[in-house]
């Protein structure tokens, strides 16, 4: 008689020791748009269940003064058990981003900006303009998350289809383009340095991936993550907390 072998949750447990001992989850695309992060203050957020301050700690391991942030304690709880686990020390800081700006700014020389940060219906002119006000003058933003156009794509009959606009037209189509997210960065003042896309991610779960079914080989003819690099090129003005009047 033959078994289905079910995946155990322990398969998922992160180890502390591999951060006790220096680990660091980033993949080398990442690490060198990171560069040489020693010594730099650096914010790393949003942090999550899903990513358990896993690329906080890596940062400290690589030598960096970590503030983790978190949109409220209680998604940080998983990341503080780990980081006490391996015995490595954050500060945290806890709020929407717009928030952390108008508190803390020019307060940080490098920004990770951890997948599934940019939620569908960010405004993406808002986040980044507070990206910009917590970097210091020539600061660096990482940004690794879902592709947008990985929205796009459907499954009919085994085959990828396009199942929903990458424009948004209609209900239900791409709210934001890969497009819009440059945009909005450039007119924060922040200068590409890179954008690297993939057909999955190393650590987490695709739109892709989500497709059941989907032959193996087809995961590798969309774009599913990105990866961006942009640096401070002007300072830009404060950011706007309060609800603009008519």
């Amino acid at each position: 008689m033959s078994r289905t072998l079910e995946p155990s949750p322990a398969w998922f447990e992160i180890d502390p020791a591999f951060y006790a001992h220096g680990g660091s989850c980033f993949s080398e695309d990442e690490t060198a748009a990171l560069g040489e992060p020693a010594g730099l203050r650096a914010l790393v957020g949003p942090v999550s269940p899903e990513n358990q301050a896993e690329e906080a700690l890596s940062l400290v391991n690589l030598g960096a003064s970590v503030t983790a942030w978190a949109p409220a304690e209680a998604d940080a709880e998983p990341g503080r058990r780990l980081a006490d686990a391996a015995g490595l020390a954050l500060a945290w800081q806890f709020g929407a981003l717009e928030e952390l700006a108008a508190r803390m700014p020019g307060s940080f020389d490098l920004i990770y900006h951890c997948w599934g940060g940019l939620a569908p219906d960010a405004d993406l002119d808002r986040w980044a303009a507070s990206v910009a006000a917590l970097l210091a003058p020539a600061g660096r933003l990482v940004l690794y998350d879902r592709h947008p156009f990985a929205n796009v794509v459907g499954l009919h009959k085994g085959l990828l289809v396009v199942a929903r606009g990458y424009f948004p037209f209609r209900p239900g189509d791409n709210p934001w383009t890969l497009g819009d997210l440059l945009t909005s960065l450039a007119d924060a003042g922040l200068a590409l340095e890179l954008l690297d896309e993939f057909p999955r991610s190393e650590r987490y779960r695709t739109a892709t991936d989500a497709l059941p079914g989907l032959q193996w080989e087809l995961r590798f003819r969309v774009p599913s993550a990105m990866l961006v690099a942009a640096v401070l090129a002007f300072q830009p003005g404060p950011v706007a907390t309060g609800t603009p009047e008519g």
